[in-house]
Order: structure tokens, then C-alpha cells, then sequence
């Protein structure tokens, strides 16, 4: 009679894990499969591209025409130009290529940092050691992988910088007798 009832109590214990495998096999499968397919759209925004060194920010996105216009700005001709530049919605582990034409210098490029996993290029400051003159113009066209779709944005116009020249130094100081700073423990009068 206790082999009976230790085999009942067996066949309910085994069926009792039974019905409960049955319950959590699925639903492990199910969590499996929901997070391979959100795995599957990388980003959830649409790719933009961006300058915010200038102001107002220059901002380009993957629905805009590639042809659309430019952002136009003005600098000062010199010997150095420096641009802050990211993007997000990008394909992970791409960079944007920015590509510059001059109407004096011919073109060159530069990249912005390469987006993380989390499909951003974090902003990063790009100082070009080119001379400008005045009267130069800068056309600025970025290159870039959306990350939602893969799709390949391919020079797009983003903005223009126009040189003019520097302002000119300021004039000597014309009063003869200018006032004298104060220095540490003397009054000033």
C-alpha cells in the first residue's frame, strides 16, 4: 500500500512540473523571440545629422532631400576653423564623413565620432587647421547609414560658411593718463 501511494505522490508531483514546464517553456520562448525581433529595428529614430557650433544649430535628417538647401553662417578668414558636429539614428559602429568643398582650396573630409550600440555619435569638436580668406566659401555635404532602415544617405547638403574679413584691431587708447589698476591690499581711488 506504500508503494501506491508513493507512486500517486510521484505521478503528481512529475505532473505538477510537467504543467508547470508546459506554462514557462512558452513564455520563455516567447521573451526570446520578442527581444530578438526588437533587436532587429537597431534604432529608434530616424537618422539626423548635426552642427551645433553655430548657432542657430544646422540639422539634417534622413527624409530631407539630399539636394535640399543650406544652412548659410558667417566666420572670420584665419588660420583655424573648429566645428561640433554628431548625429544619431545612425547604423551602430558608423561614422558620419563630412565632406567640404572650398571655392579656393579645392575639397577635403573629416568624421565625426563613430556611434555606439546605441546608434548616437556623440558630439565631438573637429578643428580643420586650414587658412581661409576672405571671400572664401565652405559647402558642407554629409555622408551616413541610417540605422533603421540601413539606407545610405549620400551627400547630403547640409550648410555653407562664408569668410569675410576680420574686424580691424582697436585704436590706440587716446587718453593720455589712463586710469592704473588696483593691486592686491591698496585702495583704489
Amino acid at each position: 500500500m506504500d508503494d501506491i501511494r508513493i507512486s500517486d505522490r510521484r505521478r503528481r508531483v512529475v505532473s505538477w512540473f510537467a504543467a508547470i514546464a508546459a506554462v514557462l517553456i512558452p513564455l520563455g520562448v516567447v521573451s526570446v523571440s520578442t527581444a530578438d525581433s526588437a533587436m532587429a529595428a537597431v534604432c529608434r529614430t530616424n537618422a539626423q545629422v548635426y552642427v551645433t557650433s553655430v548657432s542657430p544649430w544646422s540639422v539634417r535628417t534622413e527624409d530631407q532631400p539630399v539636394d535640399g538647401g543650406t544652412d548659410d553662417y558667417q566666420m572670420f578668414a584665419g588660420g583655424s576653423t573648429s566645428f561640433q558636429v554628431g548625429g544619431n539614428g545612425l547604423k551602430p559602429y558608423t561614422s558620419v564623413a563630412w565632406t567640404v568643398q572650398s571655392n579656393v582650396s579645392g575639397f577635403f573630409r573629416f568624421n565625426s565620432r563613430i556611434a555606439g550600440g546605441n546608434c548616437v555619435a556623440n558630439e565631438t569638436t573637429v578643428s580643420l587647421a586650414r587658412q581661409t580668406v576672405p571671400g572664401e566659401v565652405w559647402t558642407v555635404w554629409a555622408s551616413y547609414l541610417t540605422g533603421n532602415s540601413g539606407q545610405f544617405i549620400q551627400n547630403q547638403a547640409h550648410f555653407r560658411v562664408f569668410f569675410a574679413a576680420p574686424p580691424p584691431p582697436d585704436p590706440a587708447p587716446t587718453d593720455p593718463d589712463p586710469p592704473q589698476p588696483c593691486y592686491y591690499a591698496e585702495a583704489c581711488f
